[in-house]
Formats: C-alpha cells, structure tokens, sequence
C-alpha cells in the first residue's frame, strides 16, 4: 500500500542538549534535559506498587522459614527474563528452594489454569509467584488456594473485571494502583518486587541483602521490556538505558553473551534494535516451537553449556523463520483474495488449518505492518479450539475492543486478555465467521479511513553524518515502543547497487547537498532502482564490522 511521508514538527527544543538531539527528543515529546537524565535515582519508588508490601511480607516469610518457592512464568522473552531475574535474585537473596515452571502453551495455554496448578501441586510448593502473567487466573489461584498454596500474582497485564483471590497481587494496571508508570513489563515488575524484598532483607541486617547489587540484573530487565514492546515511558527507559550499560560493559547475563554473540552483534555495541531484532526472536522461538524452558536455561547457564543452548535457541529460530515464510506465503493468498478496499476489511481476521499455533502472532504482526490495521491470525489448537493472536496499529486499543466484542454476545470469545497492541485469544471453531464480522464492526467504528493510511514520520533531513554525530544518535538513546527511533527522509544520488541474497539490496548513496558517499542498505528489496537518484525514508545505523565502524542508512521507504 502507499506510505505517506510526514515531517515531524518540533514544538521546542530541549535546552541542554545539542541541536539535532534535542530537536529528536523534542519531536518524542520531551519538554527538558531532566526528561532525559536516566540516573538511577530518577526510578519511581517500589513502595507505590499496590500490593508490593503483602508481596514481600509473604516472600521474606518464606526465605526465613525455608519454603518452598515456586515461580510460574509465561513463554515469551518477557516471561523467560521475568523468571530468571526472580529466580536469580531469590536464590541470592538466601531462598533454599526455589523452582520454577513455565506451561506448554500447545497442551496448557496461557496464565495459571486449574491445570498448571495441579501440575504445579506435585513440587509440593508453599508459595507460588507469578512473572507476566495470573491477573486474568480467577479459577487457577482458586484452585492454588485450595491445596494450601499461598499465591503471589505479578503482571502487566490488563485485568478483567474480576481479580483473583490471591494472596497478593503486584500491577501497576490493577485498581487504585499509584504506581504512575502504567508501562511496566512483566520484567520489570519483577525487578520491582525484587527491590522490596531486598529492602525487607536488609532492614532485617540480613547480609547477603546488602551484598546484592540489583543493577546486575537490568541486562535482564531491558531485554523483556524491548522485546515486549511495552512503551518507553521515561521509568522504562531508565531501566533498558543501564541494562544496556550493563551488557557494553562486559557485566551482561552469560545467556545474553551468548546469544549476542550467535547473532554477531559486538556486546560493546549493542543498542535496543539489537535487543529487540536479534535476541528475543531467538528466545521467543523456544515457547514459540518447543518450550520456553530452553530459554530460561540460557539465561540462567553460568558455564560452558550456555552455548549449546544459545546454539539450541538459533536452531529454533531458524525453524521458526521457515514455518512463518510458508504461513506468509499462505496468508498473501487470503488477502489477495479480499477486496481491501471494503469496509468488511477494516480489521483483519485469518485463519488456515495447517497453520501453526505458537507463530500466529508474528504473521499478525506482519500483516499489520503491510495492511496497517488490526489483524487477527488463527490456527488450531489441540483441543479443537482456535487460538488467536493480534496486533494492532497506533490509536486502536486492541484487548479494549476484544472486550467490547466479547460484550456483544457473551459466549462468542472463550477467553482473551492483553495490551493496547497485542492481545491473545481463545475462540470456538465455530465462531470464527461470528467473530471476524463483530470484530470488524468494532474496528470500523472507531478507525477512520485516515488512521487506516500508512504515514511514515520523519524527522527530516541529517544535518551530519559523521561517525561521532551518527553514533550519538543510534547509541546513546534507548529507542523503543512509545519512543520511536529517528526516520530521517532526503533525496539521494544512487552511485552504485546491487542485489544481495534473501532478496536486499545493497547501495551507495550520495546526499544531493554533499559529497560523502554512503552504504545503504534496503532489506526486502528484490529490484533495482531505476532512477539515478531517490527519495528514501531511512534509519541511521553504525555497522561494526571487524571492530571497524561504519556509517550505514538502512532505508524504510522509497518515495
């Protein structure tokens, strides 16, 4: 479909700062340097988390008192970084039996179900925790709660309309919650919760409290949090800004090292692209294809088995790259069947039999990006249901809408639950036809036919492309979701091109208004210009090659 180009338009600048920077932060809507200070010290405080207090009261109960802790966690990036900082940060804390398990989301599904329970109930825990996940689990902390186990509910998520009973819950999105960042991952709660009891501890003179210094854990919190594409509101970005400081300094997580180095990206280097493009693809792959397990055992491998299973987790991946170019394939067949152009196609419902349940949301998330609105993909699960998983675009509230759905006729969507961008459902089969027209009707009324167009922000032309000047821009800010990294737009001489495989194209450009030339590169690109010269949307981006430094355009658009 057609991209419009617009220019963004900077309000004022951000004294302090230098003029291309702070007009770049000004334009994401930062109104002084202080917006942009990641110190530490500018977190938001623990104890506005409601419900950290009772939280920590129960878990510091159960490391005095030796007992038994169990952690159930998701299987996202989100979910492995979740149980791994957790476990990590226990153990050290003086936990004597901590365990976790992560369910198959292909027999068990999302959250804590009665099942999981059940499953859970043969470790013989004292108290189960959460990570990413349990605030929809009204039946399974019920369940929990019968057998004697006392339950601890962290997430992000947001809830439905009734909490479970459990005997905590930490979300900065449940009721009467203070906490002003509402955009917390399921890692970072965790880290959180984690700050709370280590404040416990160390009012109690517990040694190994005072001791642990919670920073080494942030390389774990910034890979979750990017990699859940959870906005970077300014708590976030303080977090992902030392996590990644943490990694450039050679005091990353060993699991992180690892895949980092599968990927060949240079760990002195790494930016949050790195993070969201190279590493949690590579961990999401296991939950997606296997078992979330192999992840959350990389992270936590402290010796030479770590590679394997960094080498495990690339294999997976790359299993997981040709399911989804078949599922690709398949879906570009369904929607070129559909008439687009219609109302009936505002948002989009897919579904294919063959189609394989745990990569349903990366070909979402595909068709959203080439359709630009809301998109469902469907595949079967075992039982005979359809899962589903969404995205959505900038202005539609995704799990809003899903419930609004659900309202219509209650019966229609078994179970959902998710974020303004993402969500997850359950359907009946033979629902599928109901829901995709209800849905559609949701999505009609509050999408006009403007928020429907493709529009690629930039923030106009570099002013310079030297290394220093470039390298500040691409390293030195934790660009994300709700913070998005600068696309800058010029018109360029093309010197030379050629075609790569896996269908890219390879240039050197020349700025109209100067004479340095430049590397280009432009992924999914199957042809050659034309053209002697172009117009291109583009990121900026410093390519390490050997420890040598180079300055390259990776182009968005071409105009």
């Amino acid at each position: 479909m057609a991209v419009k180009l617009l220019r963004r338009t900077s309000v004022a600048p951000v004294d302090g700062l230098d003029p291309q920077l702070s007009e770049l932060l000004s334009n994401r809507g930062l109104k002084n340097a202080d917006e942009a200070d990641y110190a530490l010290t500018g977190l938001i405080a623990p104890t506005r988390l409601k419900g950290l207090s009772s939280a920590v009261r129960l878990i510091e109960n159960a490391i005095c008192t030796g007992q038994s802790i169990l952690i159930v966690g998701d299987y996202d990036t989100d979910g492995a970084t979740s149980v791994t900082l957790l476990l990590s940060g226990l153990k050290a804390l003086g936990a004597s039996q901590v365990s976790y398990m992560v369910p198959d989301r292909f027999r068990l599904g999302y959250g804590l179900s009665p099942e999981i329970v059940e499953l859970a109930a043969a470790n013989k825990p004292d108290l189960l925790i959460t990570v990413d996940s349990g605030i929809s689990s009204v039946e399974g902390v019920k369940r929990a709660q019968s057998l004697g186990i006392k339950v601890i509910v962290t997430d992000h998520h947001l809830p439905g309309p009734v909490l479970p009973a459990a005997d905590a819950i930490v979300n900065p999105n449940q009721p009467q919650c203070a906490f002003q960042s509402k955009n917390l991952a399921g890692v970072g709660v965790a880290f959180y919760l984690l700050s709370g009891v280590r404040a416990a501890l160390r009012e109690q003179g517990v040694e190994r409290a005072h001791n642990l210094n919670l920073a080494q854990f942030l390389d774990l919190v910034a890979l979750g949090t990017i990699a859940d594409l959870v906005p970077l509101d300014r708590n976030n970005r303080i977090l992902v800004s030392h996590g990644i400081g943490q990694i450039r300094a050679g005091r990353g997580n060993q699991g992180i090292k690892a895949l980092l180095a599968i990927a060949g990206v240079d760990e002195q280097v790494v930016t949050t692209r790195d993070l969201g493009f190279a590493l949690g693809p590579r961990l999401n792959a296991a939950g997606r294809i296997e078992n979330m397990s192999i992840g959350i055992e990389c992270l936590l491998a402290c010796d030479d088995s770590v590679n394997e299973f960094a080498q495990q987790l690339d294999r997976l991946n790359i299993e997981r790259r040709s399911i989804e170019s078949n599922m690709r394939q398949q879906a570009d067949e369904l929607l070129r069947a559909r008439d687009l152009s219609k109302t009936e196609s505002v948002g989009v419902c897919l579904f294919d039999a063959s189609w394989h349940e745990g990569v349903v949301g990366i070909l979402a998330s595909r068709i959203k990006d080439q359709l630009n609105r809301p998109a469902i993909v469907f595949a079967p699960a075992l039982d005979g249901t359809l899962k589903g998983s969404g995205r959505s675009i900038q202005g539609f509230h995704l799990t809003d809408a899903l419930a609004m759905v659900a309202s219509t006729k209650p019966g229609l969507v078994s179970k959902f639950g998710g974020h303004a961008m993402a969500a997850g459902l359950t359907l009946e089969a033979d629902h599928l036809d109901e829901f995709s027209t209800r849905f559609n009707e949701v999505v009609s009324r509050q999408l006009g036919e403007q928020a429907l167009e493709k529009i690629c922000y930039s923030d106009g032309p570099v002013e310079e492309f030297g290394l220093p000047a470039v390298s500040k821009i691409v390293r030195d800010q934790p660009w994300g979701q709700g913070f998005p990294e600068p696309v800058f737009d010029d018109l360029f001489e093309i010197v030379s091109q050629r075609l790569l495989s896996g269908q890219h194209l390879k240039l050197q450009l020349r700025v109209k208004q100067a004479a340095r030339v430049l590397d280009a590169i432009f992924f999914n690109r199957d042809q050659l210009i034309e053209a002697p010269e172009a117009h291109f949307a583009y990121k900026l981006d410093v390519n390490r090659f050997r420890g040598v430094d180079r300055v390259q355009l990776v182009i968005q658009y071409q105009f």
